[in-house]
């Protein structure tokens, strides 16, 4: 993901991504730099100064694109918290991490600093005409706009102090003030947010069933579905995957993943074989239930994607979650294969009491939810077809939205004439003077070329945000639609309708045949031996029948009522489509107000151009 997602991290966080840092005490780099910047542009920052900035950082001329379009706000000038930010953004570039606001957000705790060497020069090298490309306007004072300003004042003497002494981290230094966080890792400020929307938005997220056959009123029952709405929101994901430099295996290299979670504060090593037991291991233990689907094991490229999108599934799923085995998987150092040997866990089903866990729903509700297996299933069908229809159109846009980028970016070096040799005459020095109207139009092609730059690298970022996070997130929601349909496909293989209705009509027939026997002796036929002997063959028939017929039944009414629950549970995800189709079209406006933008001052710039003849002559 290279650019951030404001409307996603304003829904997750309640804030805009521009104050995510404002109670960090950053080191004295960011007020150094801040001031050079701010004396280079004459008491403003703009997106040139802000650019010159970040060159002392040594990064990449794209990287750096990227971080000032991710920090610009699309007003005159940049304020002191969008410097910062991406100062911040700068510092997890330098550092080979992503270089976006969520990932400010994630190491809010632990942000490197920011390496400027010879920055406090920018003053003395920026030049004279530092504002050619950006609009002119008046100085702006930040004092109202930027939190730092005063904490910055009152702070520096102990920033500094941080930063010469010996800190564990990057950022010793580092005071932050955030609220308490509950047990699923979410601040009870965003849980009481939400939980107020939804009580204004009507109170549950869905309702399921129709009206029960009590025989009394008519009563809707909404099954207890814990639905973490709030993690599901983030972004920010609790494990991250990658690849580990060392190969395991004596003979037949495999290779290792490294396997960081911050709930569980732990980094373990895995190998596929290791991710694939979980996944057998959680069809074994909850075959009734939803959970997630592990990636093939081909296509290495993208198997971490894969993995990361299975573990963190996993960890958002309440009761996988507090498995006892899960947690041995993300936070036990040892061999996975060493833990699961000396552990002895047990691989047998869950247990449970049908009648406890159905919490008052009428059995005719399961029973009717359950009787439309096939209607679900299709309908089932049809989301993952429509999810993948999705996700293949938005990977295509993504691509063509990069081709573009590339092409527009061939066409801004073609406009770039700086370095160009003059044209002139060894006979003719009146032709060789480069007159003031060619003189315009080289410094107007030159900022043409700059606004087909930015150009550029909006649809490129555009296109990466589509791969990055429009299609991953559908790609979340079609992980759940294809959870779902193998766990109805395992209901249909472990359905006992047939069995119980077989062991039923031969139980009812045995009942006959004891009653017909019983008959014949009580009406005082000779009974012999053979006759005594199959009345209690059949006794114990039926006795054994009834006994396996109890246990059909039950785990029959188990399947029913963990089809209902997950059924409600996967009805459920579609509430999180309001999410992304917020965020997929908040998107689309910001970057197509940045490009409306970037081609207005093209205009602009295009309107400039000399256009009598007669000018170029000297």
């Amino acid at each position: 993901m290279l650019l951030s997602s404001a409307a996603e991290f304003s829904i997750a966080n309640d804030c805009t991504p521009f104050v995510i840092i404002d109670n960090v005490v950053l080191p004295p780099i960011y007020i150094i730099a801040y001031s050079a910047a701010l004396k280079s542009g004459r008491g403003r920052i703009t997106r040139d100064v802000l650019q010159k900035a970040l060159g002392f950082s040594n990064l990449p001329r794209h990287t750096i694109g990227l971080i000032v379009l991710a920090a610009d706000t699309g007003a005159e000038a940049l304020t002191q918290r969008d410097f910062n930010l991406a100062l911040a953004m700068t510092a997890l570039a330098q550092k080979n991490m992503s270089p976006t606001i969520e990932s400010v957000a994630f190491h809010r705790d632990d942000l490197p600093v920011p390496e400027l060497d010879g920055v406090e020069t920018l003053t003395t090298s920026a030049g004279q005409d530092i504002g050619g490309h950006s609009p002119g306007f008046d100085n702006i004072n930040n004092d109202v706009d930027d939190p730092w300003l005063s904490a910055a004042r009152n702070s520096a003497a102990a920033a500094a102090a941080a930063s010469s002494a010996p800190p564990t981290s990057a950022m010793a230094g580092v005071s932050v003030t955030d609220s308490s966080a509950n047990d699923t890792g979410i601040s009870s400020g965003n849980n009481s947010a939400y939980a107020a929307k939804e009580r204004q938005s009507g109170g549950s997220t869905a309702t399921h069933g129709e009206q029960a056959q009590t025989g009394a009123a008519a009563e809707t029952y909404v099954p207890k579905i814990n639905m973490d709405a709030a993690q599901w929101r983030l972004d920010l994901e609790d494990v991250t995957i990658k690849e580990s430099a060392e190969r395991g295996g004596i003979v037949f290299k495999h290779t290792n993943y490294e396997v960081s979670t911050r709930s569980f504060s732990a980094m373990v090593v895995r190998r596929y074989n290791d991710f694939f037991w979980i996944s057998s291991y959680l069809v074994k233990r909850y075959p009734y239930r939803m959970h997630p689907n592990i990636p093939p094991k081909g296509f290495p490229d993208n198997r971490v994607k894969g993995l990361t999108r299975f573990a963190n599934a996993i960890l958002r799923i309440p009761f996988l979650r507090r498995d006892a085995l899960i947690i041995q998987f993300f936070s036990n150092t040892d061999e996975f294969s060493r833990v699961v040997k000396v552990g002895n866990l047990d691989m047998d089903a869950e247990e449970f009491d049908p009648k406890e866990e159905a919490a008052g729903v009428p059995e005719s509700e399961i029973q009717q939810t359950y009787q439309a297996f096939d209607e679900f299933y299709g309908q089932v069908s049809r989301d993952e077809e429509k999810y993948r229809t999705q996700i293949t159109a938005l990977e295509k846009i993504a691509r063509y939205k990069q081709a573009i980028g590339d092409e527009l970016n061939t066409y801004s070096d073609t406009l770039h004439v700086l370095n160009m040799p003059s044209e002139g005459s060894q006979r003719s020095t009146k032709f060789h003077i480069l007159s003031r109207a060619k003189r315009s139009l080289r410094n107007n092609l030159n900022e043409l070329s700059m606004s087909f730059s930015d150009a550029s690298l909006l649809d490129k970022s555009q296109g990466e945000v589509m791969k990055t996070m429009s299609a991953e997130y559908l790609r979340r929601l079609y992980d759940v639609v294809i959870s779902m349909k193998l766990m109805m496909e395992r209901v249909r293989l472990m359905d006992r309708s047939r069995d119980t209705q077989r062991i039923k009509e031969r139980n009812d027939a045995n009942i006959k045949a004891v009653a017909q026997l019983a008959g014949e002796l009580s009406g005082g036929s000779a009974a012999g031996p053979t006759d005594r002997s199959g009345i209690e063959r059949l006794e114990r028939m039926i006795k054994d029948d009834t006994t396996e017929l109890g246990k059909l039944e039950h785990e029959q009414r188990c399947i029913g009522l963990r089809f209902y629950q997950e059924l409600a549970r996967y009805k459920c995800y579609e509430s999180f489509l309001q999410t992304h189709y917020h965020r997929f079209v908040e998107e689309q406006i910001k970057h197509h107000t940045l490009a409306l933008n970037a081609w207005k001052q093209a205009l602009v710039t295009a309107d400039d151009l000399p256009t009598n003849p007669l000018h170029f002559i000297s």
